[in-house]
């Protein structure tokens, strides 16, 4: 795909893609709308099903479990990586969550309340009475098993399977204008998963049925664009990179590489810390909205909620993508990673300060007709939206390039490691910190008596986070450098 000319000012900004690109950049950004929308509503009803049933607690004991099982997961994907090309990654990973997906759809969830184990959740509660929102989750087993595929799927399907798949088949020039804009995709899936939400808010099955759906065409639509590929690959000419070849590695020993790199290792370091990062600041908000939820009695404000925060991410970061994302981009690579961090550090003042300041918001609430609680379940809300979109647009494709320049070992097995463990390490860590540390010691079981231990944590993290960046940034533009170099010596050979 080559580029016969520079883009006008304007077109820079607004959609920086060639015609000739179109064969490519529309195909690839309906993958991501699909992936996209299984994982907003998966994201929303994983969250839903637990509050509407149980306590915010739950969740975060729920995301300790979940490491180990992408563990398991990651393991097998690195096995497939082995035995197949990336169309047998792709097939059978997403036919896993659609077999799994269609038996919670069938089975589990309408019979949820006749598989619960009501006497063994309640003697383990009676022994060890602190941790009542992990008995909860062996309650709600199958409300469990769809907590932890729900977070899969966010992980192994988008993190791993989609962004290899792309990094394959987008050069490192290509992908610097490229990356921003298939969000585009992906924000629109945002915000008619957050519609739908909303239209279905107390139909959650059916919009299962609806994701069901959707995962068996996205299945069909890669399957077409792979045969494309394969067949016209002059059509999807990349520019050349250096390749090594190298002994395939167990998971483990993509483990032991990953250590002995320090350029994937701050790589992980940055997904660890956003992980870390959410996972604290959402266990504020998710407990505002249980603490609204009791005092209303009515679950399909949760549907509202978690609508409106996919609907509001998705126009957000659509307009992020149009006016921002490539002026930010030019700025280059550490301006645009530092971006994501700054927002949080922002965001996450501005809301624990909110909290604060809570019980003295009463005539502020009343001239807007509300309550504080509500206040606060909204203005955390508004702060996730401008968390997550900066992650969408920007963290997540500046990651993303930080892969391109790597051989094709340190790619694959280097970001199975880091996309596969690293994000779910940093969720669980989070976890850790407020189930095992804050909960039982500090808080008598009750987030709420601990958002301020959870606002100074994130603070440190941030700070980490940003020295990361820092020095990613130097590595990175070596990197490149080098390989733009490399590129050009092969031009003027030939």
């Amino acid at each position: 795909m080559q580029n016969n000319k520079e883009f006008g000012k304007l077109r820079a900004i607004l959609f920086p893609i060639y015609s000739n690109e179109l064969r490519k950049f529309i195909p690839l950004t309906l993958l991501f709308f699909m992936i996209s929308f299984n994982y907003s509503v998966l994201r929303s009803m994983k969250d839903m099903l637990i509050l509407n049933n149980t306590q915010a607690e739950t969740i975060y004991y729920l995301k300790l479990v979940v490491l180990p099982f992408m563990v398991l997961l990651t393991l097998i994907y690195g096995k497939i990586s082995r035995l197949g090309d990336h169309n047998t990654r792709f097939n059978v990973v997403i036919g896993y969550f659609g077999v799994f997906f269609m038996l919670a759809y069938f089975f589990l969830i309408p019979n949820l309340y006749s598989l619960t184990l009501d006497s063994l959740a309640f003697r383990l509660e009676k022994g060890f009475p602190k941790w009542h929102g992990l008995w909860e989750a062996v309650r709600y087993w199958p409300l469990a098993l769809f907590y932890m595929n729900s977070e899969a799927w966010g992980t192994i399907a988008l993190g791993l399977v989609f962004w290899t798949f792309v990094n394959e088949i987008t050069g490192t020039q290509q992908a610097k204008r490229f990356y921003s804009f298939l969000s585009l995709g992906a924000s629109i899936g945002l915000i008619t998963s957050g519609s739908l939400l909303k239209v279905f808010r107390t139909r959650l099955h059916t919009l299962l049925g609806i994701s069901v759906s959707l995962m068996i065409l996205l299945l069909i639509v890669y399957n077409i664009f792979a045969r494309d590929i394969k067949n016209n690959p002059s059509l999807y000419q990349v520019e050349a990179r250096p390749k090594k070849k190298k002994a395939q590695m167990s998971f483990m020993e993509s483990l032991k590489f990953l250590s002995k790199s320090s350029y994937l290792a701050l790589i992980a370091v940055l997904v660890i810390a956003y992980g870390m990062v959410v996972s604290l600041f959402e266990s504020a908000w998710k407990a505002q909205i249980k603490e609204l939820l009791q005092i209303t009695g009515d679950e399909s404000l949760s549907s509202m909620i978690y609508g409106d925060q996919a609907i509001l991410s998705g126009v957000l970061a659509i307009l992020l993508t149009v006016f921002l994302s490539a002026p930010i981009m030019n700025r280059g690579w550490r301006f645009a990673a530092s971006v994501t961090p700054v927002v949080t550090l922002v965001a996450t003042t501005l809301f624990f300060t909110f909290l604060y300041f809570q019980d003295s918001l009463q005539g502020v609430s009343g001239f807007f007709n509300t309550t504080p609680i509500f206040l606060a379940v909204r203005f955390g809300l508004f702060n996730v939206i401008f968390i997550k979109s900066s992650k969408y647009i920007l963290f997540d494709t500046t990651k993303e390039r930080a892969y391109i320049s790597l051989d094709e070992e340190s790619k694959i097995r280097g970001k199975a490691a880091v996309d596969g463990v690293g994000s779910r390490l940093g969720k669980s860590l989070g976890s850790l910190i407020l189930t095992a540390v804050l909960l039982p010691f500090l808080g008598e079981g009750s987030i709420t008596n601990v958002q301020y231990h959870i606002f100074f944590i994130i603070l440190l993290l941030l700070i980490i986070w940003l020295v990361a960046i820092n020095k990613l940034s130097v590595k990175f533009n070596a990197l490149t450098e080098q390989e733009e170099k490399m590129n050009d010596t092969k031009l003027v050979v030939s």
